[in-house]
């Protein structure tokens, strides 16, 4: 089984060598994304319009890429036997210390999540910002305590929801000039409202993010070592 393995994985760069050989390709010229993004997209980040309108498909694939990675995680951990949770601090000066970063990293990663279409940052810096302060505040409140908010709030079930938003998105954000987009239009550079579906998709994706970044850190921390 290994040996036709390899044979297929040569035999198929064989073939994808060979017919890029004998293909010709055009050019990519980026610079009419500028003019671009100005009238048709609206954001005022140039590289949240590209990843958000004009190569949305690209990132709807990395979105799926992170689900299958937070599924392999969350299947394959549960085989590894469980050796108890991160224990919380007993000081009280840096718990409220802990308490405080945490819940400002967490503000800071949405905030970076909902305006990435304005300034620098977007959905999956916003989400591992935001899952960057949910795990300080671990180390104050305990894995199990923050793990039962999270199941309070059913925050793995609407998750999954995110997938469904995006890919609908994907099919139908052309339809009526956009209809997905908030304000149904492309809105005017700079404002929060712009970017047609730039606020919907960072919103959406960043939660994903910051929802299976803390999953697998939660898978982690149960199982400190390997048996």
């Amino acid at each position: 089984m290994r040996k036709v393995s390899i044979i297929a994985t040569i035999v198929s760069l064989a073939i994808i060598l060979t017919v890029a050989s004998f293909t010709k390709f055009t050019p990519h010229n980026a610079n009419h994304y500028p003019l671009a993004t100005e009238l048709y997209d609206g954001s005022a980040n140039i590289v949240s319009a590209i990843y958000l309108d004009f190569r949305l498909y690209d990132t709807l694939f990395e979105v799926l890429i992170f689900s299958v990675a937070i599924t392999g995680v969350s299947f394959y951990s549960k085989r590894v036997k469980e050796s108890g949770s991160i224990s919380v601090d007993k000081s009280p000066l840096i718990r409220f210390e802990l308490i405080l970063l945490g819940f400002l990293t967490l503000v800071w990663g949405i905030y970076t999540a909902i305006t990435g279409h304005l300034q620098p940052g977007g959905a999956f810096s916003g989400g591992a910002i935001s899952a960057s302060g949910i795990i300080v505040l671990t180390m104050a409140l305990g894995t199990e305590k923050i793990h039962a908010i999270t199941e309070q709030f059913e925050l793995e079930w609407i998750e999954n929801l995110v997938l469904f938003v995006v890919v609908a998105y994907a099919i139908f954000a052309n339809v009526n000039g956009g209809f997905f987009s908030p304000g149904f239009r492309v809105g005017k550079v700079g404002q929060l409202f712009s970017g047609r579906g730039a606020l919907l998709l960072n919103s959406s994706i960043g939660f994903k993010v910051f929802v299976g970044g803390w999953a697998i850190f939660y898978e982690f921390s149960k199982r400190k070592e390997s048996v």
